[in-house]
């Protein structure tokens, strides 16, 4: 079984010490030099922190080449939607709320017919998006949206600025400038500024 070297080359690829797990998981550092000095096991219930920790998943942890592994493996998933990230060398970029030239926005340029629902796609970008043109589909984006036309549900962490939007289900924090909405559920925390708004029901969220 390799996952006490497989915890230890983990922790040291992503910059942290025995002390550092240790804390984050609410263990001792002694516990976790026995890990990986294969002395002794983690408790299975810690298995699901650990992997979310370093972004990987618990197979990963038992792996018998973690060298191979990248925080991009916690993404990968075979259900044809199209993920977004920003790398900088081997190591995927946090998303923040704010941004700067350290972190800038993604911006996709969408195909100019792709509104005609001729195309149809789901999207999941883990950044800002700045849209050229059009959506048609389905976005989760992890902070702000910015585009002209999106037909299809919407998931956003930030706020979004959208000319149009059609969807079943939006949820955002904010949506901060839109002209038309059409929606059967919107789903939100903050304001919501819509010239022309259609909705069977609006929901604030309390945790917001």
């Amino acid at each position: 079984m390799n996952i006490g070297n497989n915890i230890r080359q983990l922790r040291q690829r992503n910059g942290l010490t025995q002390e550092q797990v240790a804390e984050r998981l609410g263990v001792s550092y002694q516990a976790v030099s026995k890990w990986e000095n294969n002395a002794n096991t983690p408790d299975i219930v810690l298995l699901p922190e650990i992997a979310e920790l370093f972004g990987v998943s618990i197979d990963a942890l038992f792996s018998d080449r973690i060298e191979e592994y990248s925080p991009l493996h916690a993404l990968m998933k075979d259900d044809g939607v199209i993920r977004v990230v920003q790398m900088r060398g081997t190591k995927l970029l946090k998303v923040s709320p704010l941004l700067s030239p350290d972190e800038p926005p993604i911006e996709i340029a969408f195909p100019h017919n792709c509104n005609d629902r001729t195309q149809y796609f789901k999207v999941e970008v883990y950044g800002h998006v700045i849209a050229d043109g059009s959506i048609n589909g389905d976005v989760v984006c992890h902070q702000s949206i910015q585009c002209g036309t999106i037909n299809g549900d919407v998931k956003n962490a930030g706020e979004i600025r959208v000319h149009e939007l059609n969807g079943q289900k939006i949820v955002c924090d904010r949506i901060a400038d839109c002209c038309k909405l059409h929606a059967n559920t919107v789903e939100c925390g903050g304001s919501i500024q819509a010239e022309h708004l259609t909705c069977e029901q609006i929901v604030y969220r309390k945790d917001s």
